[in-house]
């Protein structure tokens, strides 16, 4: 079985650290912490650093970490570069995914142990529910659903696009060959 690369996301890049728990990554994310405490985290844990921090990208690079410098504004092409570097996947595996509040794991459940957890139309509606482990926070697809999957198509081709065009210029990914 193959360990999956897991992330350290700088404070900057919170919606990053959702769509990455939701693709099934474990993924860390705090809005306070220091560009030194994300290195110690990173190197101690073996987890890639994602950043918009040129400072702490520099930092990174010269801790011999792992890291990756994401300039780009929209989450598809964000998500597109995070994929041609990690070969992450583009797509959601229910039983992969992690809870995008907390990160913690996702455990499908019946649909009689949601009742009073979800509005009633929701219940009506649905038949799958999935609990986070750690927060309790209760899943469903919903509505939001072809919003997810559109954006995850996106980036799927933008993804697939820029791997088959060449392309020269900045430097703008590092990592250690520990």
């Amino acid at each position: 079985m193959s360990v999956e690369v897991s992330f350290i996301v700088d404070t900057m890049l919170g919606s990053i650290a959702r769509w990455l728990r939701m693709l099934g990554y474990d993924t860390l994310y705090y809005n306070d912490l220091d560009d030194w405490r994300i290195i110690n985290i990173a190197a101690r844990n073996n987890r890639v650093v994602i950043t918009r921090d040129r400072g702490l990208y520099a930092k990174c690079v010269k801790s011999n970490l792992k890291c990756l410098l994401l300039e780009e504004e929209s989450i598809e092409n964000r998500l597109a570069k995070i994929s041609r570097k990690y070969g992450i996947r583009l797509y959601i595996d229910l039983e992969k995914s992690r809870c995008p509040v907390c990160n913690g794991e996702l455990a499908k459940v019946s649909k009689e142990s949601v009742v009073g957890k979800v509005p009633q139309r929701v219940y009506e509606r649905n038949n799958d529910f999935w609990i986070c482990r750690s927060c309790g926070k209760v899943y469903w697809i919903g509505r939001h659903w072809r919003r997810i999957e559109d954006t995850l198509k996106r980036a799927r081709e933008i993804s697939s696009y820029s791997k088959r065009s060449s392309g020269g210029g900045v430097v703008e990914e590092a990592s250690s060959s520990k």
